[in-house]
């Protein structure tokens, strides 16, 4: 029997998961034919397109957590399967953003080695991207028991009395959150400082570019901050919490905050693959 809690959040995410869906499966389909039409990879398009199979994989299953909405669903093996691959797509997203944001800063700063070293720059991307899944892989691999269905209350939602294990925790926490988020705050303020204290130095169209690349920089910053924040929030909330008191509002933003984290399956397409391609005319050049 449902509480009062559980039936709102149903509701919730009746409402608030079918938006991302449409609005994700349409600009990730858009943007994976954009990529099969390029002529021309650049390391910014090998990372941009991981970013877009994970963003691809979290939408296709999408479906799975509006039907439970809809109509619960048992907690199984296919339950386990699916929590697996939200937290590889959330962490392989975050991740390849923290790749970007790295690649770029290293773009800004050091324009011309870039540009130098544009074919190692390549194989670097494609290494990365595949090192990125495989230790997402390993991660999961190791720590598959965490999410077996006996651990689980519902099919998306953990048993608060049973914690997770104290190092999956902490590699989730510091692995998957605090290092990338460091990484890219450091890396996308120096850029922007890059960028900005540079326009005093250039006229027309190369200083609208610039303040283009800074605005976009900003953005993705922000979203990064906004989307991921929360949800590592919740983890650690759920983790601390032992009184039945605090299992509702827990229980309440967790959801809440794994849905904007959802969210940032639609900002990528927007964000890195329209803007990004908007002000990048020049030779595919990366940022």
């Amino acid at each position: 029997m449902l509480n009062h809690t559980d039936k709102v959040l149903s509701h919730f995410e009746r409402v608030a998961y079918m938006p991302v869906f449409i609005v994700g499966l349409f600009f990730n389909v858009t943007a994976l034919c954009i990529f099969c039409r390029l002529k021309r990879w650049t390391d910014t398009h090998i990372y941009m397109f991981n970013l877009l199979v994970a963003d691809f994989l979290a939408i296709i299953f999408l479906p799975f957590r509006i039907l439970e909405a809809f109509c619960p669903i048992k907690p199984s093996e296919l339950c386990t399967f699916l929590l697996c691959t939200q937290y590889s797509n959330m962490y392989s997203s975050i991740f390849t953003i923290t790749a970007i944001s790295v690649h770029r800063f290293i773009a800004v700063r050091f324009p011309f080695l870039t540009k130098a070293q544009a074919s190692k720059s390549k194989m670097i991307a494609t290494s990365t991207c595949i090192f990125i899944w495989t230790i997402i892989v390993v991660i999961c691999a190791c720590n598959y028991e965490d999410l077996n269905p006996d651990k689980l209350q519902t099919c998306y939602d953990r048993k608060l009395t049973k914690k997770l294990k104290q190092h999956f925790f902490l590699l989730l926490q510091i692995l998957g959150y605090l290092i990338p988020v460091l990484i890219v705050i450091l890396c996308c303020t120096q850029a922007i400082y890059i960028l900005i204290r540079s326009l005093k130095h250039v006229q027309g169209r190369e200083k609208v570019e610039r303040k283009n690349i800074a605005a976009i920089i900003n953005a993705n910053l922000f979203t990064f901050i906004v989307c991921f924040t929360p949800v590592h929030i919740g983890l650690l909330l759920q983790y601390v919490v032992s009184d039945d008191s605090g299992n509702d509002f827990v229980h309440v933003f967790l959801d809440v905050a794994e849905w904007i984290a959802t969210t940032n399956c639609c900002l990528d397409s927007i964000g890195y693959y329209f803007l990004l391609k908007r002000v990048n005319k020049r030779d595919n050049r990366s940022y």
